[in-house]
């Protein structure tokens, strides 16, 4: 976030939403641990018109269309999602899907929302969670912009984000990372990803024959990218 930033304190003092929750003696009645396996449907069937916080795993948003699913974006621990927020605004079924076996605490939307009129009176924890889903809609709106090859490269640096730095130059992608993974987050056949995948490992920049994938060179990568004219996060 730039310094000339709107917002500048949001992210410079963070304030940490469960803490504040479970200081409340009424949190364990106003909320309940859940568990979802890999695979399952996040859905007002079980979290209703609550609030669910991320503590592990991962979750992918998106929409069906046509009882396609169209990827949007990635949540991971810390976040939080709420069923009524975009109800709107997406163009078809809101759907969240746990790509892994994630854990979290659905909390009771009311008493949300009395801790954080009293404890958080400026609103900088909704703020940052409604920042954050705009950026992440913000670059949906790219990726659906760009050509099929250039999505595959793009969805690799959203997932270069959610990994781990090995190295200064190097990166251990998300467990979950798999050609599938990356065929529908880029909305593209499974065949182009092989395509990509395979040139990315013979050049030695990629390591992915076995779990977690590896990008073993970040700065040739980022070279492709920019020779690919894909917009880039200058921050990797």
């Amino acid at each position: 976030m730039s310094a000339n930033s709107f917002f500048p304190s949001i992210y410079s003092d963070k304030i940490d939403l469960m803490k504040l929750l479970k200081e409340n003696p009424d949190f364990y009645s106003s909320s309940h641990e859940l568990k979802i396996k890999k695979g399952e449907v996040l859905s007002q069937k079980n979290i209703a018109d609550n609030l669910f916080k991320i503590e592990s795993g991962f979750v992918e948003f998106g929409y069906l269309k046509d009882r396609e699913f169209i990827f949007q974006f990635f949540l991971q621990p810390g976040e939080i999602l709420a069923f009524p927020e975009y109800g709107e605004d997406v163009p078809a079924e809101g759907c969240y899907i746990a790509i892994n076996e994630v854990r979290g605490w659905v909390i009771d939307m009311a008493f949300a929302q009395e801790v954080l009129l009293e404890k958080d009176p400026k609103n900088q924890i909704m703020m940052t969670h409604f920042l954050q889903t705009r950026r992440k809609f913000f670059r949906a709106s790219i990726r659906a912009n760009l050509e099929p090859k250039q999505r595959v490269y793009y969805c690799l640096m959203i997932l270069i984000e959610l990994g781990f730095r090995h190295s200064k130059n190097s990166i251990k992608l998300p467990d979950f990372v798999t050609h599938d993974v990356l065929a529908t987050m880029a909305n593209v056949s499974k065949s182009l990803v092989l395509t990509v995948v395979k040139f990315l490992r013979d050049s030695e920049i990629l390591a992915s024959n076995k779990k977690p994938w590896v990008i073993l060179d970040l700065s040739e990568l980022m070279y492709i990218m920019a020779e690919e004219r894909i917009p880039t996060n200058n921050t990797i």
